[in-house]
């Protein structure tokens, strides 16, 4: 029975280590044009929880682009466009209550402000804005409509115990990161930064300096 419930879990606990390091990416996508740099945003692994805890989340609320649903209500229509435009605001919603709610209780706990959005148009307070949510909506509806259901596939055919071994073990170690990370936050009110790699351009010419810090006193705005 335990092994069986193994074989259901893993296509789900896949999903979440393969969302959370495609996160850690974009992640630094943003802030690398944003602001010209890339770091570990705090993690000691290239891989962010909330990220695939999200995608799952969002999974288990809204379904699939494809076949839309809100809890346990099913909203599957032919109309295409309908589904689409259902799926993006809704995961658009999920994204800025999801922001709010992880910005303000860094904020009161940590006494750390992990990002700021103010300096955007249409920012709602500091953690979040329709501008930013709705970019991570639309991704979020790429996603869930083009790989979400390939990853799943992918996961299907994990049949081995070596496989299914790896796959928990890389879960367990983003859960510890994670776990880490927050601890450490709390306790020292400011984030965890092992390395920083800035990224200037002058004289339209790109310099590349990259330092490497053990925990330096900074705080970070996204």
């Amino acid at each position: 029975m335990a092994y069986d419930m193994l074989n259901r879990i893993i296509p789900y606990v896949f999903i979440i280590v393969v969302a959370s390091f495609l996160g850690f990416f974009v992640e630094n996508v943003w802030v690398g044009l944003r602001y010209g740099y890339f770091d570990n945003r705090g993690m000691m692994l290239p891989g962010l929880l909330g990220y695939g805890l999200a995608i799952i989340g969002v999974f288990f609320i809204l379904g699939t682009p494809d076949h839309p649903r809100f809890l346990c209500i099913n909203l599957y229509s032919r109309n295409l466009v309908a589904q689409f435009v259902y799926y993006v605001l809704s995961s658009t919603v999920l994204v800025s209550v999801g922001e709010i709610a992880l910005g303000s209780f860094v904020d009161k706990h940590c006494q750390i402000e992990w990002w700021n959005y103010s300096s955007l148009p249409l920012h709602i307070g500091k953690y979040t804005s329709v501008f930013t949510s709705i970019g991570f909506g639309l991704m979020i509806t790429i996603f869930m409509n083009s790989l979400f259901l390939s990853i799943m596939k992918w996961a299907m055919f994990i049949n081995t115990v070596i496989l299914k071994i790896m796959v928990i073990v890389l879960f367990i170690l983003l859960i510890a990161d994670f776990l880490y990370e927050a601890k450490y936050m709390i306790k020292n009110k400011r984030i965890n930064k092992i390395w920083k790699i800035h990224v200037k351009i002058e004289n339209s010419k790109k310099s590349y300096q990259s330092t490497k810090r053990n925990n330096y006193y900074s705080r970070t705005i996204r």
